[in-house]
C-alpha cells in the first residue's frame, strides 16, 4: 500500500471533529475538546492531513509568560512514529514570532521527550503535582538570535 503525503494547514473550526477522531481523549476531557475548539476559532491551531483526514495537530498559544508555548502537540496512535509530529512542530517553528518556544510533556512519556530532543529543545524545568505521579518536565527552543 502507498503512503500518502502529509499537508498542513491552519485548522478551522470544521475541524473540530477530524481531531476528536485523532485525538480520543477529547472524548473523556471535556476541558480539552473546549481548549481545541478556543484555539480553532482564534487560528492557533495547525492540522495534519492525509487524505481527507486529520491525523495530527498543534496549538500555538502565545500566552506563556509572555512566550509561546506549545499546550497540545497530538498525533493519532495509528500514525505515530512517521515524521508528523516533527513537521507540526516545525511549521509552528516557522510561524511563531517569539524568540522562545516552550513544550512539555510529562516524564513518562519518553518518545515526546525524544523528538523534543530531536527539535533540539532543552530542558527547561519541571512542574510538580499537574499530575498525581507523573510530574510535566518543560523543554524551551530559542528561535531568534539574541534571546
Amino acid at each position: 500500500m502507498e503512503a500518502r503525503a502529509i499537508s498542513l494547514r491552519s485548522g478551522s473550526p470544521d475541524d473540530l471533529l477530524g481531531i476528536v477522531f485523532a485525538d480520543p481523549l477529547c472524548k473523556s476531557i471535556p476541558e480539552r475538546a473546549r481548549q481545541i475548539q478556543r484555539a480553532l476559532a482564534q487560528g492557533e491551531c495547525i492540522v495534519a492531513i492525509e487524505g481527507d483526514r486529520v491525523v495530527g495537530y498543534v496549538i500555538l498559544d502565545n500566552s506563556f509568560f509572555g512566550h509561546a508555548f506549545i499546550p497540545l502537540l497530538v498525533v493519532a496512535a495509528q500514525n505515530r512514529r512517521a515524521g508528523i509530529g516533527t513537521l507540526l512542530i516545525s511549521e509552528v517553528e516557522r510561524r511563531c514570532h517569539r524568540e522562545k518556544l516552550f513544550i512539555s510533556a510529562n516524564e513518562s512519556n519518553v518518545p515526546a521527550q525524544r523528538l523534543f530532543a530531536l527539535r533540539e529543545f532543552v530542558p527547561s524545568g519541571r512542574i510538580e503535582n499537574l499530575d498525581d505521579t507523573d510530574d510535566e518536565l518543560v523543554y524551551c527552543k530559542w528561535l531568534r538570535a539574541g534571546a
